[in-house]
């Protein structure tokens, strides 16, 4: 709270400073493909609002300079940080609109990936950026009745830069399901869907990646009809694998017929990444609980991407269909359309900066 109240940083740079505020660990990913980019010519002197963040953002060392949170909303302490700073830009992510913050500094100021509410906050501070990027040509349109300068590239969180490697499993012949992000609570949807598939089709193989490794026991006790092996454990074709191993799940999509997310099946979570699948050009299923995604969940669905199943027996009908080529994955490439998306922002951030 002190360094909020009175921010005591020093900075020292040959490069113009770019402050970059994130409120937390989720604006902080979405934003990670443009600070890639503004670090190869910016000092980035990264803030963030939630407390929680801390701990992950200082893991995080490849995408900034220096760390600091923000200062509290008060002149006093907005002045003392940017007479320490001395700014060349502001770069806010998607909503984050402090009165002072945006008042009192005079640099340029550009905010990302935002979306219009029609708010008055809205209308009082969205002047104050020399440019607003919106997620659609309708944020846009909203921003402009507020006489403000927008523009609309997409949503950035459609902006997955990963490096390319191969996930091996030893796994007998047979379409392969990968079910990732799961909590224990949607163990019962995946045993009733795993149980009918198999009814229809010999030689499924199903690849399970718990949310939280740590509850891999659990997974192993309440999946032990399937005979299910750890990952780790390199049993060679075996046929139910549960993943102890962190950082592969984006990568084992790729080995997939079809795939199912998590999060989505039970009350209390909202949903994760649905469009990770889809990166490797893989149908996705998920579940009606997805009130966190629901700008991926419309993407998804309005692109023929992905389907949302309100039963087990919908997600086996879905899953018949694709495995029997009923259903044949659309010409989309999220890949090339996440990368105009991108080149869209850097187009607009290097005119705004006059880089």
């Amino acid at each position: 709270m002190w360094d909020r109240l009175f921010p005591r940083l020093s900075i020292s740079s040959s490069k113009p400073i770019i402050w970059f505020h994130c409120a937390s660990v989720g604006e902080f990913n979405t934003a990670k493909p443009i600070l890639s980019e503004l670090k190869k010519d910016f000092f980035i002197l990264l803030t963030y609002f939630s407390p929680r963040a801390k701990n992950f953002l200082q893991s995080q060392k490849d995408f900034y300079h220096a760390l600091h949170p923000l200062p509290l909303d008060l002149p006093f302490s907005v002045e003392s940080f940017l007479k320490r700073v001395n700014p060349f830009a502001l770069m806010v992510m998607e909503r984050e609109l402090w009165y002072f913050m945006l008042k009192k500094t005079k640099a340029k100021k550009i905010l990302l990936n935002t979306y219009a509410k029609g708010s008055l906050m809205e209308r009082l501070l969205s002047k104050e950026f020399d440019l607003i990027i919106c997620r659609t040509e309708k944020d846009k349109e909203i921003f402009h009745s507020f006489s403000a300068k927008a523009v609309a590239c997409g949503n950035l969180k459609f902006v997955m830069e990963r490096e390319d490697k191969d996930i091996e499993l030893s796994m007998p012949e047979g379409k392969v399901i990968v079910a990732g992000s799961f909590h224990p609570s949607e163990l019962g949807v995946l045993k009733g869907f795993y149980r009918e598939l198999l009814k229809k089709v010999k030689g499924i193989n199903l690849v399970v990646v718990p949310r939280h490794v740590s509850k891999v026991e659990v997974f192993m006790k309440e999946l032990a009809e399937f005979k299910p092996c750890l990952k780790s454990s390199k049993v060679p074709d075996c046929r139910f694998v549960v993943v102890d191993t962190l950082g592969e799940l984006f990568y084992l999509y790729k080995l997939s017929h079809i795939s199912l997310v998590g999060g989505t099946f039970s009350k209390g979570v909202g949903g994760h990444n649905i469009l990770e699948p889809v990166y490797h050009k893989k149908f996705v299923l998920f579940g009606e609980h997805a009130q966190k995604i629901k700008d991926l969940e419309e993407f998804v669905l309005s692109k023929g991407l992905g389907f949302k199943v309100k039963s087990v027996r919908e997600a086996v009908d879905v899953a018949m269909k694709v495995i029997n080529g009923e259903i044949v994955y659309p010409e989309f490439d999220l890949r090339e359309y996440a990368k105009k998306i991108k080149e869209c922002y850097m187009d607009w951030i290097s005119k705004t900066l006059e880089v």
